[in-house]
């Protein structure tokens, strides 16, 4: 896969379509085009506590690319995301949605 490829796939309307397609209804944060997922993924989580804070009761969610970056902050942000009631979903090149499960010990 080329870096073009990549780009084309992980951009924010393909993440949005897909997730609004998995979670009707749902309020979604995705994380605008970004060269640094760690500053997009502290933008997406950031606008998502806004989220939740004026819709206590809806379901929020953040979709992310399908990279191994994004996994890797999902998972160190997992506290927060369970203790907010947030939650997150991969999406993958083909447009599916993953929603992110904590690693069971």
């Amino acid at each position: 896969m080329t870096l073009t490829e990549i780009a084309a796939w992980g951009t924010a309307d393909h993440v949005r379509a897909a997730l609004e397609r998995q979670l009707e209804g749902a309020l979604v944060e995705v994380p605008e085009d970004d060269d640094s997922p760690r500053r997009a993924f502290s933008e997406a989580l950031r606008r998502s506590l806004m989220l939740r804070q004026k819709h206590p009761f809806d379901i929020v969610a953040i979709g992310l690319p399908d990279l191994l970056r994004y996994r890797d902050l999902v998972a160190g942000s997992e506290v927060t995301l369970r203790a907010t009631n947030i939650d997150a979903y991969f999406i993958r090149k083909d447009g599916s949605a993953e929603r992110y499960q904590p690693e069971t010990e």
